[in-house]
């Protein structure tokens, strides 16, 4: 039988281990035996073998063959035995030398695994230190999110708050200006029909007077062709009526330009009608302005229809026809000083439009 070590000999059981590490070990090599006791079983040796006639000879004494046999195998047992010996000693020596061997390293593996599960202790406590560190930051940070989240959660209230009452205040101000805007645009569609009445009115007395203008010509081609037919009789009458014809010519040609002016405002006034239908100001100058236009035309009628019975009664006599030329030069002059005012009117007109696009621009820079 085998012989167990001794308890010195034992490394520590697993539940004595430190912790951090696992109870599971590798299985122990085999522990040196220092005792070994071999049993020798005698074989049949040679002797035995060789003379086995001699034992069937000597006879049926069963005890002599065996002290016979005896004295023969004798010295060979003891020899087969001290090889045993021998044997059984070189293989004790290799392994307690091998145990000794494998429990150096065992000690040497044992001892890392000591130092190992030091520095595996200092870290789990460093673990640990940081750990509760960090819960106490985590603890830190969740009041402090908490706080935040309050204070977002009453900041979204009163901003909520604010903009339901400042809703409130436009769609209040949004009422009362569509109110506003409808009493305008009512306000905006008499005026546009009021003026588009003046305006047809404008057109009429416009083409009455352009009517009127294209007889007055005809009527002072005419006076020129009187002139020239008493040209022979009387130079400077001649002068006088080509001095006479160029200023009707002017005047022609003034009024023409007037006219074109006039029709130039006319297109014009389509631009600005939005600004005039704003301005009750405006839209009175402008109905003062047509009466007196209104009466303008009037007088030129009146002063065409003097001048037709003037040019009628240059036929009959030159003196006639002087006194005439003479009515004309006044009729002309009166002719230049309304065409001054038509002027001034247009410049006035102009003026007020700038103004009223003016106006018209900055309401809109107000509105947008």
């Amino acid at each position: 039988m085998e012989s167990e070590n001794p308890a010195a000999d034992q490394l520590p059981e697993a539940e004595s281990l430190p912790d951090g590490f696992s109870s599971t070990t590798d299985p122990l090599p085999p522990q040196p035996h220092h005792k070994e006791e071999n049993i020798i079983h005698p074989q049949p040796t040679n002797c035995e073998k060789s003379h086995p006639k001699y034992m069937e000879d000597s006879g049926g004494d069963p005890s002599q063959n065996m002290s016979a046999v005896k004295e023969i195998s004798l010295p060979e047992s003891v020899e087969n035995k001290k090889v045993d010996a021998s044997e059984t000693k070189r293989k004790m020596i290799k392994r307690t030398f091998k145990s000794e061997k494998e429990f150096l390293e065992f000690t040497l593996k044992y001892q890392q695994v000591l130092a190992e599960r030091d520095s595996a202790i200092a870290v789990r406590d460093k673990l640990e230190s940081l750990c509760r560190e960090l819960q106490r930051q985590n603890k830190v940070l969740m009041e402090e999110c908490k706080r935040v989240s309050s204070e977002g959660q009453n900041l979204r209230l009163d901003l909520s708050n604010k903009f339901q009452d400042a809703i409130k205040d436009v769609s209040s101000k949004l009422e009362e200006q569509k109110d506003e805007c409808l009493l305008q645009l009512k306000e905006n569609e008499m005026l546009k029909s009021k003026l588009k009445q003046l305006a047809d009115q404008y057109t009429l007395s416009e083409h009455q007077f352009a009517n009127k203008m294209k007889q007055k010509s005809l009527e002072l081609q005419l006076a020129d062709l009187k002139i020239k037919q008493h040209e022979e009789k009387s130079q400077q009458e001649q002068s006088q009526m080509k001095i006479y014809a160029d200023q009707v010519s002017q005047l022609l040609a003034t009024e023409k330009n007037l006219r074109l002016q006039l029709t130039a405002d006319g297109e014009k006034f389509q631009q600005f009608q939005e600004a005039l239908l704003k301005s009750n100001e405006v839209f009175e100058t402008f109905k003062q302005d047509i009466e007196k236009m209104a009466k303008s035309l009037k007088e030129l009628k009146k002063e065409n229809a003097f001048l037709k019975g003037k040019c009628d009664k240059s036929d009959v006599t030159l003196i006639e026809l002087a006194e005439e030329r003479e009515f004309l030069k006044k009729q002309l002059e009166k002719t230049r000083n309304q065409k001054e005012k038509l002027e001034a009117l247009c410049r006035s007109l102009q003026a007020e439009r700038k103004a009223h696009s003016l106006a018209s621009s900055n309401s809109d820079s107000v509105k947008a």
